[in-house]
């Protein structure tokens, strides 16, 4: 049997709460949406200049290796032993927003910086409260480093922002 593809998987449903902008709301009881499927666009790699479309976020794998690696490689797994280590992967998160991008927000609408001042918050509220329950991932910690390079290219009039996040998780073999 081979070992479970836990980088896809999570590489996958980070995708996914993103397009949709789901998180947790008040003590984890029901959940809430940032924006419809509609309003974002969400590449799992950088795009071509012609796919690009307005907003977007794109997420880019950077690293992933070996976080920890306990004396005989030995974890326990919903109560079975087995061979493996705490792994890490890292994924960059880019927002961008142009001149002509509008999201409508509470019957207001959001453009420029406060559309991406909005989608900064938003987005990280969906990466901290992704929930990785419904894979065979079993997650450990998470780290988010805020965003950072937040700024306007006059010459291409793009608003952009960006984050790191870092998820470890059980691997096991």
């Amino acid at each position: 049997m081979a070992a479970p593809d836990h980088l896809n998987v999570l590489e996958r449903t980070l995708i996914d709460r993103l397009r949709d902008g789901t998180y947790n709301t008040t003590a984890g009881i029901g959940s809430g949406s940032a924006w419809d499927t509609a309003d974002i666009t969400v590449f799992g790699q950088f795009p071509t200049t012609d796919q690009t479309k307005y907003p977007c976020i794109v997420t880019e794998m950077l690293a992933n290796g070996i976080q920890e690696q306990f004396m005989g490689q030995k974890l326990t797994f919903g109560g079975s032993a087995k061979v493996g280590e705490l792994y890490g992967v890292a994924f960059r998160l880019h927002i961008a927003v142009d001149r002509d991008s509008t999201i409508t927000v509470e019957s207001e609408p959001y453009k420029e910086r406060r559309l991406l001042n909005y989608l900064m918050i938003n987005g990280a509220n969906v990466v901290m409260d992704c929930d990785f329950s419904s894979t065979t991932t079993e997650m450990v910690e998470r780290q988010f480093s805020g965003f950072q390079d937040v700024g306007y290219n006059p010459e291409s009039e793009i608003w952009a922002a960006m984050a790191t996040l870092i998820l470890v998780f059980k691997n096991d073999r």
